[in-house]
């Protein structure tokens, strides 16, 4: 019983230092990392290695410095590139411990807040999608001003046919109108009494 309440202790001890190590380990961590003075003396260098990628003409001046580990920062510069407003250059130096040897690690361009930028990547599938459904709306577009315009063109000619048959009947109908009235294929003719012979021969009586 002595030797299982032994390794229980040394476990619990064991236990007990890695604990008190990762909170060490989490506190080094959360410390914020100092500015290493070699590397932030290092302006000239990182601005020959931004030159070197970038031109001369298209750098401007040293704009500020961000760290990001004790030995680690990087130095940002103005870019004066057509077509870049509010873009930085940028350069990232470090050193090893116990040594003022700088290296540059990356060289680059970052974009700012008012930086112009590139719309976001779609997917190809995406991208076709939206072309094919535009597509299949303007062919929609297209064809109902043709159906529109057979349906316009059926209507005059059909208002056309009706106002021919009318005129047509209304033809007809003045023709019927205008013929005299017949008897026997002759027309009827009422002959005027001779007044004018009776009131002679009365005279003459």
């Amino acid at each position: 019983m002595s030797l299982m309440s032994e390794e229980t202790t040394l476990q619990s001890e064991a236990t007990g230092d890695e604990a008190r190590q990762s909170a060490a380990a989490a506190t080094v961590r959360r410390r914020a990392p100092k500015q290493d003075a070699t590397l932030a003396q290092a302006v000239d260098l990182a601005r020959q290695a931004v030159v070197e990628s970038a031109g001369a003409d298209n750098v401007g001046e040293h704009v500020g410095i961000d760290v990001h580990e004790d030995r680690l920062l990087t130095h940002l510069f103005a870019c004066t590139m057509a077509g870049y407003p509010g873009w930085t250059w940028f350069a990232t130096v470090a050193r090893a411990p116990r040594t003022k040897l700088v290296t540059v690690c990356e060289v680059g361009l970052l974009a700012g807040e008012k930086s112009l930028l590139a719309p976001e990547w779609v997917p190809w599938e995406e991208r076709m999608q939206a072309v094919n459904e535009q597509n299949h709306d303007e062919g929609k577009a297209d064809k109902d001003p043709q159906g529109e315009h057979e349906t316009a063109t059926s209507s005059e000619s059909s208002g056309s046919d009706d106002a021919s048959e009318t005129s047509d009947s209304e033809t007809h109908t003045a023709e019927a109108d205008a013929e005299p009235a017949t008897n026997g294929g002759t027309p009827d003719r009422k002959e005027a009494p001779e007044s004018g012979t009776d009131n002679q021969n009365e005279a003459s009586s």
